[in-house]
C-alpha cells in the first residue's frame, strides 16, 4: 500500500477478498487498527505478548453474526465494528477493570471487497478510540464464511482491585444503573417497522434510539469508578434489565425490588443491547456520577428474583436469547 496513488488505492479497495487473498487483505487492514500500549509483541507473529502489571488478566469474548446479531440493510460495516467493540468493552467494565487489548477474528464471504473490510476495521478503530482509549488490537484471524462473523476477545486490567462479580449483592444494597434503559430496543422496533430504504436512512440520521441501537456508547469508564466506590456486585445489561437482574439476584441469593416510582415500560424492562452497567452499592454510599438508583436489594426469594410493585417480573420474563425467535436484536 505504501506509495500507491489514490486511484490505485481505490482500485485495490474494490477487489474482492477472493481475488486479493488473505495477505493483501491483512496488509490493508492492520494499519487502520490501533496498537495496544501493554503489548510487547503485537500483530504479525504467531501470538502476541502482553505485559500484565497487575499480575491478573480479565478476559471475555463475544460474537456477532450477520442475521441473528446484525443486518447489512440496517447497519454499515463501520457500525458493526463499533458495536462489536462496545459490547466487549462493557463486559470488562462490568468487572471493574480497564480494557487493555482486543483479539479480533473476522470471517467474511469471498465476494467481500477489501474496501468493505477496511470499513469494518475503521469501525473497530473508532470504537476503541471512543470507548477504550489507550487499548489496542493484539492480533486475530481472517477467514471465509457464508455471512460476516466477528469474534472479539477482550482483555482487561483490574489495577490492583478485586473483581466485582454478579454474586456480591446483599440485602439492603442500593440497586443502581448507569446507561440507557430500553433505548436500544426502541431503536430496534423502529428499524423493524421501517417500510423502505429511504425510511431506514432517515431513521439512521435522525433518531437517537436507532443511533444507539446501531452504535451503542456504554458507560465503560464508570466500571472502574464503581469498583473504587465500593460496588458489591455489577454486570453488563446486554440481554434486558429484568433478565440480567434475575441473573444477578440468583447468583447473589437475593431479591431485586425495582423502584415503582420510576417510569417503566416493556423496552426499559425487557429490551436488550443497551450495555449499561447494573450495580449494587452499600446503603448510604454516594452513588458515582452517572449512576441512578433504580431499586433495592431484599432478602432471598426463590419464587421472585425481580419484582416491581409486588409483581413477579419473572412470570413475563423477556430479553435476548440467541436461540429464541429474534432477528438482529
Amino acid at each position: 500500500m505504501v506509495g500507491m496513488s489514490p486511484p490505485e488505492i481505490e482500485r485495490d479497495d474494490q477487489r474482492s477478498l477472493g481475488v486479493a487473498g488473505e495477505g493483501a487483505a491483512l496488509a490493508a487492514l492492520l494499519p487502520l487498527l490501533p496498537s495496544a500500549g501493554l503489548a510487547t509483541l503485537g500483530p504479525g507473529d504467531d501470538s502476541a505478548v502482553l505485559s500484565v502489571p497487575d499480575g491478573r488478566v480479565v478476559i471475555s469474548c463475544d460474537m456477532m453474526i450477520e442475521g441473528p446479531d446484525f443486518r447489512r440493510d440496517w447497519s454499515s460495516l463501520g457500525d458493526v465494528g463499533f458495536k462489536a467493540i462496545a459490547s466487549n468493552a462493557a463486559d470488562i467494565a462490568a468487572m471493574g477493570a480497564v480494557v487493555t487489548g482486543y483479539e479480533i477474528a473476522v470471517a467474511a464471504p469471498p465476494a467481500t471487497t477489501v474496501g468493505e473490510l477496511k470499513e469494518l476495521a475503521r469501525g473497530f478503530a473508532e470504537g476503541i478510540a471512543a470507548l477504550t482509549p489507550g487499548a489496542g488490537v493484539l492480533g486475530g484471524d481472517l477467514s471465509r464464511s457464508p455471512v460476516f462473523t466477528i469474534a472479539v476477545t477482550v482483555l482487561g486490567n483490574l489495577q490492583g482491585l478485586a473483581p466485582v462479580t454478579r454474586a456480591g449483592a446483599r440485602p439492603g444494597n442500593v440497586l443502581a444503573l448507569a446507561g440507557e434503559r430500553g433505548l436500544s430496543h426502541r431503536g430496534l422496533t423502529l428499524l423493524r417497522a421501517a417500510p423502505d430504504a429511504a425510511a431506514l436512512h432517515a431513521l439512521r440520521e435522525e433518531d437517537a434510539s436507532v443511533v444507539h441501537h446501531l452504535r451503542p456508547v456504554p458507560p465503560v469508564p464508570l466500571g472502574p469508578v464503581a469498583a473504587q466506590a465500593g460496588a458489591t456486585a455489577m454486570m453488563d445489561v446486554s440481554d434486558g434489565l429484568v433478565l440480567d437482574a434475575t441473573r444477578m439476584a440468583r447468583a447473589s441469593g437475593v431479591q431485586m425490588e425495582l423502584d415503582s416510582a420510576l417510569e417503566w415500560d416493556e423496552s426499559s424492562l425487557f429490551g436488550g443491547e443497551d450495555h449499561g452497567l447494573l450495580a449494587c452499592f452499600p446503603a448510604g454510599v454516594d452513588l458515582p456520577a452517572g449512576f441512578i438508583a433504580i431499586g433495592v436489594v431484599q432478602g432471598p426469594s426463590a419464587k421472585a428474583p425481580v419484582v416491581l410493585a409486588g409483581y413477579d417480573l419473572q412470570s413475563s420474563l423477556g430479553g435476548w436469547d440467541p436461540f429464541g425467535d429474534h432477528v438482529a436484536e
